[in-house]
């Protein structure tokens, strides 16, 4: 009793392709776009308060390092400052104090 080959069913054959189709692609490509949102919204929704009082605040401190521009160190003094409260504006421009909601 010898077996042919057309008494068996073919064997699948699993591809490198075949492994990872497009389909289980974008769901993993969902469910880390999804974790990255969330880690981003909790990031800045415990940072915008800090950045928006720091936008408020720190035109202030221009005032003593305007006051001794002209040497090298105090330019770059206010240099920082302006890169910080430029990213204090942008980090904090959402926030709504409790006052006003």
């Amino acid at each position: 009793m010898g077996s042919s080959n057309s008494d068996s069913p073919p064997l699948p054959h699993q591809s490198d392709a075949d492994r990872l189709r497009p389909t289980d692609l974008s769901r993993y490509l969902d469910t880390l776009v999804f974790a990255v949102r969330g880690i981003w919204t909790v990031t800045l929704t415990s940072v915008r308060p800090f950045a928006f009082w720091a936008a408020v605040i720190l035109p202030l401190v221009y005032l003593p390092s305007l006051y001794g521009v002209g040497t090298g160190q105090d330019t770059a003094l206010f240099l920082d400052l302006v890169a910080w409260h430029m990213a204090s504006i942008v980090l904090g421009h959402g926030h709504t104090p409790f006052w006003s909601r």
